[in-house]
């Protein structure tokens, strides 16, 4: 007989909270990660939650594409998993919303029923947000609270699919684009490998992605520099050239507008516990 999986109450992980707060319906907490891959079993949790893994390489079964830079997955209330950290010692943002919360929220706008991988950039941009916030500590209420209504406004009311099919080619090109994001990189290019007008090409990415190919390009180039980061062993400068940028100064523009955290600030945030005075790096964006 199968042993019984375990069901976590709400807000609580494999792991323990550094800091925590708790808000009306909402449990918000940067957590150290306890446990080795093979110590986790397939287990749920009463909660809605989303997990940002910051520090360690996050293994996940949600669905959305498997992109670099900061693993960010929505569980909705009893969904079975087994996502894990490979090796003891990583670090993650757990933002739970009580089940009777997520539903008076999902009816209002639908809910996605499945696990969800989050890759599009507010999404990011919002959790990394929120984690600079709890790590504050002294940050108030309110401004924890609207940033995990923001976060959750991302599993609400998904976007509908499209009649048709989504073109082979758009994957040819996107194959392309992972290959070879490092490189200078032209439509054209990209139109050539896809096997497509340039025209055709850019029309489809803003259909189909939402985004015309230099955004796809910069995001590429942006989870390279974030995935480079978390590993902790390259200066920052060498990770600009690594991921495509022509120098630091402008990672440091480009990840900020999209993060809304500096680099050298988000290797602080990845790294290790960090404490009020570390995660401060020059004027704070506003939340």
């Amino acid at each position: 007989m199968a042993a019984p999986r375990t069901a976590f109450s709400p807000g609580r992980f494999y792991g323990v909270s550094t800091v925590e707060r708790q808000l009306p319906g909402v449990r918000v907490a940067h957590v150290s990660a306890t446990i080795s891959a093979e110590g986790v079993e397939e287990h749920s949790h009463d909660d809605a939650h989303f997990v940002l893994a910051t520090h360690g390489r996050y293994l996940t079964t949600a669905g959305g594409p498997q992109t670099e830079g900061p693993v960010l997955v929505y569980n909705p209330p009893g969904v079975v998993h087994r996502d894990r950290f490979v090796e003891a010692g990583g670090y993650f943002l757990a933002v739970s919303f009580a089940a009777r919360a997520w539903r008076d929220l999902a009816s209002q706008e639908p809910a996605a029923i499945d696990a969800l991988r989050l890759t599009g950039p507010t999404a990011r941009r919002t959790a990394l947000r929120l984690t600079r916030a709890i790590l504050a500590r002294d940050v108030e209420a309110v401004a924890l609270e609207s940033l995990g209504l923001e976060l959750a406004a991302e599993a609400l009311a998904p976007p509908r699919q499209e009649s048709t099919l989504r073109p082979s080619w758009l994957d040819a090109a996107e194959t392309y684009l992972a290959d070879a994001f490092d490189q200078p990189i032209a439509v054209a290019d990209l139109a050539r490998a896809a096997g497509v007008h340039p025209v055709h090409l850019a029309r489809g990415y803003r259909r189909w992605l939402g985004a015309a190919p230099g955004a796809r390009l910069r995001t590429r180039r942006l989870e390279r520099a974030a995935d480079l980061l978390m590993q902790g062993k390259a200066a920052i400068g060498e990770i600009a050239l690594r991921a495509g940028f022509c120098d630091q100064s402008h990672l440091n523009r480009q990840f900020r507008l999209a993060y809304g955290v500096t680099p050298g600030e988000f290797a602080r945030l990845c790294g290790r516990r960090p404490d009020v005075a570390s995660v401060q790096d020059g004027p704070a964006p506003r939340l």
